[in-house]
């Protein structure tokens, strides 16, 4: 069942995902499915965890445990006490990817479990502008160490890489890569087989959104595995490229299609009313009024720029 706009914005109760795996990861997949808890492994030390909002990223192991966004404070105490089952080191590190609260919202549980909160420079900017209600201050948890395009650091025998090619889904947008097991966490700049949350007023932009898929593409080889923000199914949380294509080809199609009714004369309110994107199928809406909601963001993207 498909949830309102406003509960998706407000709370994201989404599940995560993609898989699109080459078949020598077969093996991963049958230990993906097979795990009873959420917290999955996908490859080597690095699993996922699937509870309400954006995919959590994780990595633990003897020489250190690393945690990529936290969703909400309940679940980041789940998969805390997850990761406690399988390893009793403190966290190490714990990343932000972007800004939305389905992202960081769990960081108010992790305050008093780490002490190193990394994120792009603009992402605590956009979380105090963006998130921050009156009264609720506190409940807000902000990275304590930023970087501009690139950060690096290694933990044990592990390293982590962090890049930001520009304004994509937000103006704050990381990736973050393992390199032992060469997977890249890719945040909400890849919501597979679903309509993408378009946050025009947080720095979103249509043109660099695929520019900015496009660098990973090419940075990172065909072995790669991609962690996704958001899909429609927990077993859909992870893959290759593919997805990442599809993505990029998604919003190239949705601000070209706006920039063509814009120019046509076509009102916001009419374009809103379309039924579906030309070109583009395989893409479901996550919550109601998700393709409306793409529609209306795309219009407002080509009218106000």
């Amino acid at each position: 069942m498909k949830i309102s706009r406003k509960d998706f914005i407000r709370s994201s109760l989404l599940f995560s995902g993609a898989l699109f795996l080459p078949t020598n990861k077969i093996s991963s997949f049958t230990k993906f499915i097979e795990e009873d808890e959420n917290l999955k492994i996908i490859r080597g030390n690095i699993g996922i965890f699937n509870g309400r909002g954006g995919t959590i990223g994780w990595y633990s192991n003897d020489d250190g445990v690393v945690v990529i966004d936290t969703q909400f404070p309940d679940y980041a105490k789940q998969l805390h006490q997850g990761l406690l089952k399988k390893n009793s080191r403190n966290i190490d590190i714990l990343f932000n990817t972007h800004h939305h609260g389905d992202h960081t919202a769990g960081n108010y549980y992790f305050k008093d479990h780490v002490k190193r909160i990394v994120a792009q420079e603009n992402c605590p900017k956009l979380q105090k502008k963006r998130n921050e209600k009156p009264g609720e201050e506190h409940m807000q948890v902000y990275a304590n160490e930023t970087f501009k395009e690139t950060w690096s650091e290694t933990i044990g025998k592990q390293k982590i890489n962090a890049y930001h090619f520009g304004a994509a889904h937000t103006g704050g947008d990381a990736v973050y890569h393992f390199e032992n097991e060469n997977v890249v966490h890719m945040g909400d700049i890849i919501f597979n087989e679903v309509y993408p949350y378009v946050d025009v007023d947080a720095d979103c932009t249509l043109l660099g959104w695929p520019k900015y898929i496009d660098q990973v593409i090419n940075k990172f080889d065909d072995d790669t595995i991609f962690i996704y923000g958001h899909a429609p199914t927990p077993e859909k949380t992870f893959g290759n490229k593919e997805a990442l294509k599809k993505m990029s080809d998604y919003i190239i199609k949705l601000h070209d299609f706006a920039s063509k009714e814009y120019k046509a004369g076509k009102s916001k309110e009419e374009f809103a009313k379309s039924k579906s994107v030309p070109g583009v199928t395989g893409r479901a809406e996550l919550w109601e009024g998700a393709l409306a909601h793409n529609l209306e963001a795309s219009y407002r993207f080509v009218s106000e720029k």
